[in-house]
């Protein structure tokens, strides 16, 4: 059983010009997609919100959420 990556255009929706590819990983059973921070930077993709989520250990963590298209 090995990973499964594919390749996706990351957009700035506020200017549809601004996209770059990023290779992603594939997982069947996430509801959130990851982007590196120095993507969304260089996109001018700015965070508008933070979330908690619980890990399977009990801790808890917060993290920026922002909004971005994606191609694939």
């Amino acid at each position: 059983m090995g990973l499964t990556h594919v390749s996706v255009k990351v957009g700035n929706p506020a200017n549809g010009r601004r996209a770059e590819d990023v290779r992603c990983l594939v997982d069947s059973g996430a509801i959130y997609s990851l982007v590196p921070r120095a993507v969304l930077r260089r996109l001018g993709i700015k965070p508008h919100s933070t979330r908690e989520f619980v890990l399977a250990n009990g801790d808890v963590i917060r993290r920026r959420f922002a909004t971005a298209t994606f191609e694939y």
